[in-house]
């Protein structure tokens, strides 16, 4: 009970020095606390001479219930066909997620399996595996690239052949007429 109420003192402390700024003298505190505890005090007597408000706040906690958004749904308010119709439009959402849940259910012992336990003390063979794939992916690519080169080059080569087979066979044709 002293820590709730410490904790309410460092509150008002805390709103005080809000309200009032840094410079708050401690006889000024006293004063204040007075006279909150005054107005709280006539605004009880106000409370309870006047029966509207008196009953208005004996029945916040029911106005609380009628603001839920859900109280339509819950208190009978919903005929049963329209609530039907809210189960029906759901029943395709509600099976996919049974069937998901299913196939986690089935999946779920390879995740208490031994080799994903292991995976913390393998963490270190993990990552060297890693670094020797990354090396390996950069070998070949630059053995793609100098292949490409290799093939470009043998496609000119080819190229420049052809060339002069054709005019070698041109001006052999000329000459053997």
């Amino acid at each position: 009970m002293s820590s709730e109420l410490d904790a309410v003192e460092e509150r008002l402390k805390r709103l005080e020095k809000y309200v009032l700024g840094e410079d708050v003298h401690r006889q000024d505190d006293e004063q204040l606390i007075d006279t909150m505890l005054a107005v709280s005090r006539k605004l009880a007597s106000v409370v309870s001479k006047n029966e509207k408000v008196s009953s208005a706040l004996k029945r916040a906690d029911e106005v609380k219930k009628y603001a839920d958004p859900l109280y339509a749904e819950s208190d009978g308010f919903m005929p049963e066909a329209v609530k039907l119709q809210l189960l029906l439009s759901k029943e395709e959402d509600m099976k996919e997620a049974l069937n998901h849940f299913q196939k986690m259910n089935l999946l779920k012992p390879v995740l208490d399996s031994q080799a994903i336990q292991n995976v913390p003390q393998l963490e270190s063979q993990l990552y060297k595996i890693s670094l020797l794939q990354e090396s390996q992916e950069k070998k070949v690519s630059n053995l793609s690239d100098d292949t490409y080169a290799l093939i470009k080059n043998y496609s000119n080569f080819v190229n420049d052949v052809s060339q002069k087979l054709a005019e070698v066979e041109k001006s052999t044709s000329k000459t053997e007429k």
